[in-house]
């Protein structure tokens, strides 16, 4: 049985499902007196009948002890099905992401370790109450940093260390609680962190960098 059969099995009111393809967004539904309409990542398509059964329960019946299965089933989809990376840019106008890369790959990893990696696409002039200057993507096996640090006032040996940092969440695998929540940062991953050699300069920087993310937001770096 179809995955949005199975689901209409459950409810005696008609069920309107939209599949997509946006990771961010995996889940969303409004309940109105003619039926229920769902929006669904197309991970759910496939998906084995307990998790379907939590889906069901959370749609239909507001079930939140239902959550943790759909985040766990979501992790796993995410981490185990790899995609293409996009197509990204690493040479900036002070910094190549590419070379400071194969230079950390260099020293911590091994031959194979084969992420990508380029600027990401958060404007220069974002504002500075909350920046995230790198991510991991797990299923696309690549690397983003915010194009706010391909400045000269970056230290280098801060760019190389978030790529460092990112570089690592493809080889220490997180936790997920009972909740269902995935925990990046664990225990291995903060001690092998640490081996960085210049661990403590890039902490110290990214604790005092609100003055260039100030000026940066003010167009002033």
């Amino acid at each position: 049985m179809k995955a949005a059969e199975y689901l209409q099995s459950f409810s005696s009111v008609p069920l309107t499902i939209f599949w997509h393809e946006n990771k961010r967004s995996y889940l969303s539904f409004r309940k109105e007196r003619k039926g229920v309409y769902i929006r669904l990542h197309r991970l759910f398509e496939h998906m084995p009948a307990p998790v379907l059964d939590a889906l069901a329960r959370y749609i239909l019946k507001s079930d939140k002890s239902a959550k943790p299965v759909l985040r766990r089933a979501v992790h796993h989809y995410f981490s185990n099905r790899r995609i293409a990376s996009d197509s990204l840019i690493s040479t900036g106008r002070f910094y190549d992401l590419k070379q400071i890369y194969e230079r950390v790959k260099g020293t911590f990893f091994t031959p194979e370790y084969d992420a990508a990696i380029g600027w990401g696409r958060g404007s220069a002039k974002s504002r500075f109450r909350h920046i995230t200057f790198g991510t991991y993507d797990r299923h696309r096996h690549q690397i983003l940093i915010h194009p706010l640090l391909d400045d000269p006032s970056v230290p280098e040996y801060f760019l190389s260390f978030l790529v460092y940092h990112e570089m690592l969440h493809a080889v220490c695998q997180p936790q997920i609680d009972a909740r269902g929540y995935t925990r990046c940062h664990t225990r291995e991953f903060r001690q092998r962190e640490k081996l960085f050699p210049q661990y403590d300069l890039a902490k110290e920087w990214e604790k005092n960098s609100l003055m260039f993310l100030k000026r940066k937001s003010h167009g002033r770096a």
